[in-house]
């Protein structure tokens, strides 16, 4: 039998949550300033590939700094989009999405710039998400709704993946994008989302072939009636099951779960005691979710 590339639930949130754990930091890296805020973070060899834009970046051996002109949210934009499209041309950045997301130095401060999400993981940018446990009950016992993510998806195809989750586009609430996601995601309607609200936040970080991945996502938990069966409507998703929790830990265990969702998961099932405050591990896994 092939072993499991984690042995319990701590496990999987030291590799999910390395900013917490302080496992696999030895990845080398320099902070990304824009004005005076360290935003991201880079690999010093692609540091070093900015320096071929003298008029967009200052780069020093332990930092590199954004020069926009002018110095406003459009000017940065506009500077980093000249090189990130030049980047995803080359074929170093890809995945591209037309999709912008919002970069400031805490959610919900001033926004600085938007960059093409594709190059969030390059330059370590932290990104903002919405994420929904999907709960049901049948025959007594809570079982989730998990999906698997289609197999052309960009970054992690195939894999086990929350009901609905979705990046918070530049512009867009938390609430929005929840009801937005829900529906393409699951097909669940907003009238099913009266009264959901934000149950927690998760943070994750790790590194990526690109860079780092460096993620807030906003956690719901959406507790559906018996009788209703999601449906993906997007095409992003190849399929929908319902799981008995406990074999939602098996196969977040086995590896069959992206980072982010797994943590997700794990956020949301010990909102359903899963494991009790008794285990010896509870007040470890609250602490490495904490954002």
């Amino acid at each position: 039998m092939k072993p499991r590339p984690f042995p319990d639930l701590l496990g999987f949130l030291k590799t999910a949550c390395t900013h917490a754990s302080h496992q696999g930091r030895d990845l080398p890296l320099v902070p990304f300033y824009v004005k005076e805020h360290p935003v991201g973070w880079l690999r010093p060899s692609f540091a070093g590939e900015l320096r071929r834009w003298p008029h967009v970046f200052e780069v020093d051996a332990s930092w590199v700094a954004l020069k926009g002109a002018p110095d406003t949210v459009a000017g940065r934009t506009a500077a980093l989009d000249e090189v990130t499209r030049a980047l995803a041309k080359e074929g170093q950045i890809r995945g591209w999405r037309e999709e912008p997301v919002s970069i400031s130095w805490h959610y919900a401060a001033p926004e600085l710039l938007r960059v093409e999400r594709a190059a969030s993981r390059h330059f370590g940018f932290v990104s903002y998400g919405v994420h929904a446990n999907g709960f049901t009950r049948r025959g007594g016992e809570v079982h989730t709704w998990i999906s698997r993510r289609a197999a052309d998806k960009a970054v992690d195809p195939g894999m086990l993946d929350n009901l609905v989750g979705g990046r918070i586009a530049a512009g867009s609430t938390v609430d929005e994008t929840l009801r937005k996601e829900a529906w393409e995601e699951a097909g669940i309607p907003p009238a099913r989302l009266a009264g959901v609200y934000c149950s927690s936040a998760v943070r994750v970080e790790y590194a990526v072939p690109e860079g780092l991945h460096r993620e807030v996502l906003f956690v719901h938990d959406l507790w559906l009636p018996a009788d209703f069966t999601p449906a993906n409507q997007d095409g992003e998703v190849q399929e929908i099951q319902l799981l008995r929790n406990e074999d939602v830990v098996s196969r977040i265990l086995d590896g069959e779960f992206t980072l982010d969702a797994g943590a997700v998961t794990i956020d949301g099932l010990l909102r359903q005691g899963v494991p009790v405050p008794e285990d010896p591990q509870y007040l470890d896994l609250l602490r490495l979710l904490k954002p």
